[in-house]
């Protein structure tokens, strides 16, 4: 029964966290807009369009007039387990769109604001209903978004400096099975636990950007952890009737938080059109290291440990690890500026030990090429770019602890646009 108890407890704390699928290391991601994916999202220096003020908001400062932008990221996942017998499943992770939304205006010489919606953290994932993983995972979601308004001052003789505050909303689910063998004759219970809730949670930014030539630019910037509480989550058992006792549905509380981010990149201008920019970003996933779920009632730990012996709590020590990425981006600007091409090239790291290796996270070292293309007439802009996300096939072995042993893969294609006003 214990061990039961444990599944769930695993299984909550990677729906918590943002299942599957994620675009970025763990479940990080970034595709806000197509001029960003279109240079692997090395923004960090930019200026310009308003969706670099993710990435660094002092990029507000290094922005003319004013922008209001609508992008979109279509998602195709796919992804396969392949056990060490040598059986294949295959994940039925849906395709996914995600909205975003940026506006920008420079007030004057030294004062301009930004106000954007994103989603940084989450994404899905789905299993088969009857797969041998089943008790582990079968449909897990995360969905997030954010609302960021940011100011930034300067620039000072090349300095610029910016802060900004965040309104984070969570919304989460896991949906998944139990190992109570066969249900009694005529029983209709599926052996299932569904878990949900919703919560936000607050954070700030800052930005630091220097100038010191116009063929060079450097920032930093930082976005600090988010933690999200919570308070009335609902665990929904259909269990069979031998077992309805001791698997109420109930509530739960319990909270996360999501990792600080460290960001830190140089844009050069080698011609008047042509920029590039190294990006490095720095994810505090060691953060995610302990989660614990209060429940409502208790869970029935069954003969062996007592009369009306309960469980009251949900718990899990994890062992994630700080991650980085590397990040270079060009953009060339040509043809009267009514022309855009981008290239992008982003190295990230996984940062989840084989033995919290599990199919509601399979996650890996991840390569992804980027290309984009934009055009603008009479300050409206249109852009467009596209990546593909090679993850690096993993095997984890049995020896290592982890909850599933077995090669996971997974690709996943992103096509990303903008559409956009510009007014000076």
């Amino acid at each position: 029964m214990k061990k039961h108890l444990t599944i769930i407890c695993l299984a909550a704390a990677a729906l918590m966290l943002g299942a599957g699928s994620a675009r970025a290391n763990g479940f990080y991601i970034q595709e806000m807009s197509a001029a960003g994916m279109g240079q692997a999202g090395a923004l960090v220096a930019a200026g310009g369009k308003p969706s670099s003020q993710f990435q660094n908001a002092a990029n507000l400062s290094f922005s003319d007039g004013g922008y209001i932008e609508f992008s979109g990221t279509t998602y195709w996942i796919s992804g396969a387990y392949e056990n060490p017998a040598g059986s294949v499943t295959e994940a039925t992770t849906p395709t996914l769109f995600v909205p975003y939304l940026f506006g920008s205006y420079r007030v004057n010489k030294w004062l301009a604001i930004g106000l954007s919606e994103f989603t940084a953290f989450g994404l899905k994932m789905r299993w088969p209903s009857n797969w041998e993983g089943r008790t582990l995972a079968i449909e897990s979601s995360l969905e997030t978004f954010t609302l960021n308004p940011n100011i930034s001052f300067g620039p000072f003789k090349g300095f610029a400096v910016a802060v900004g505050f965040s309104a984070m909303h969570g919304s989460f689910r896991i949906f998944r099975g139990l190992n109570l063998g066969q249900p009694a004759p005529g029983d209709t219970a599926a052996n299932t636990v569904d878990l949900r809730g919703s919560a936000w949670g607050f954070g700030g930014n800052i930005g630091l950007m220097y100038q010191p030539a116009p063929w060079v630019r450097l920032g930093i910037a930082y976005r600090s952890g988010i933690k999200i509480s919570a308070d009335n989550g609902t665990v929904d058992f259909d269990v069979g009737k031998a077992f309805a006792s001791r698997f109420p549905d109930q509530r739960f509380k319990g909270s996360l938080s999501l990792p600080h981010l460290i960001f830190a990149g140089a844009r050069f201008w080698p011609i008047k059109d042509l920029s590039l920019e190294l990006d490095v970003q720095w994810v505090q996933w060691s953060s995610y290291d302990r989660l614990r779920f209060e429940l409502s009632k208790g869970l029935g730990l069954g003969q062996g440990d007592g009369p009306g012996a309960l469980q009251p709590a949900l718990e899990e020590t994890k062992g994630w690890k700080d991650a980085v990425q590397l990040r270079l981006g060009m953009e060339w600007v040509g043809l009267n500026e009514h022309l855009a091409v981008r290239l992008g090239f982003l190295w990230d790291q996984n940062p989840v030990p084989d033995q919290y290796m599990d199919p509601n996270l399979p996650d890996t070292q991840r390569l992804m090429p980027c290309i984009g293309l934009g055009t603008q007439w009479s300050g409206f802009y249109l852009d467009v770019a596209y990546m593909p996300v090679f993850g690096l096939k993993r095997k984890v072995r049995a020896d290592s602890g982890a909850p599933m042993a077995g090669t996971y893969t997974n690709m996943t294609h992103d096509l990303t646009f903008t559409v956009g006003y510009h007014w000076n």
